[in-house]
C-alpha cells in the first residue's frame, strides 16, 4: 500500500508540473464516503460478496481556461467487508480526469467528471487463499459544489469500474467534502 501512496504523490506532482503556469485557481480537495457493490464485486458466486464500504479521496485540481474545464488528479483509498466473517477487500489507487464545472466562479451549482487511473484490488481473508491486484480503472460522475466562505463544500455520486484478470470489480459511490483554493498564477 505505502508503494501505491507513494505513486499517488509522484502522479499528482508531475500532474502540477504538466499543466500551465498561469492556471489561477488551483486547488486541492478532500472527501469522504459510502460505497455501494454492483457485479461481481457484490457477488462472487460463492456467497462472500462485497458489502457496503466507505471511501476516502484527496487530489489537487487546475482550470484549463475560463469557462468551468478543469483537469484534477486523485487519490484514494477505501475498505468494504465481505459476508463471510474477518474477509475484507481494500481499494486503492490513483486517477486523473476532467471535470466541466457548469457554476459561475464562486456560485452554487452542477458539475460532471469523468477519469481514467488504476486500482488495486487487496483481499485479505482470515479462511480463503489473500490476494491483491492492479487493474485499468475508470470513472464519471456528477455533483453539487456550494460556497462555505473561504472554501466550498461538495457532494456527488460516482460510478467506479477496474478490469482485472480475474473479472471486475465495481462500485457506485456517494461522497462528500471540501475543496481548498491554492491560489498561484494571476489571481
Amino acid at each position: 500500500m505505502r508503494k501505491c501512496a507513494v505513486f499517488s504523490v509522484a502522479l499528482l506532482a508531475v500532474l502540477s508540473f504538466m499543466l500551465p503556469t498561469q492556471a489561477s485557481a488551483q486547488g486541492a480537495f478532500v472527501g469522504a464516503g459510502v460505497t455501494f457493490p454492483t457485479g461481481d464485486y457484490s457477488d462472487f458466486g460463492d456467497g462472500d460478496g462485497a458489502k457496503t464500504g466507505w471511501l476516502t479521496m484527496g487530489g489537487v485540481s487546475f482550470p484549463l481556461a475560463d469557462g468551468g474545464l478543469s483537469v484534477f488528479g486523485e487519490g484514494f483509498f477505501g475498505s468494504n467487508s465481505h459476508e463471510e466473517e474477518g474477509d475484507k477487500t481494500n481499494l486503492y489507487g490513483a486517477m486523473g480526469g476532467v471535470l466541466f464545472d457548469a457554476a459561475e466562479e464562486g456560485e452554487a451549482g452542477l458539475y460532471a467528471f469523468g477519469q481514467a487511473g488504476f486500482l488495486v484490488h487487496s483481499y485479505k481473508s482470515d479462511s480463503f487463499e489473500e490476494g491483491s491486484e492492479t487493474g485499468l480503472a475508470f470513472a464519471g460522475g456528477a455533483g453539487y459544489g456550494f460556497p462555505l466562505g473561504g472554501v466550498s463544500g461538495w457532494i456527488e455520486g460516482r460510478y467506479t469500474h477496474a478490469l482485472f484478470d480475474d473479472g471486475n470489480t465495481t462500485y457506485f459511490g456517494f461522497l462528500a467534502g471540501l475543496s481548498f483554493p491554492l491560489g498561484g498564477g494571476d489571481g
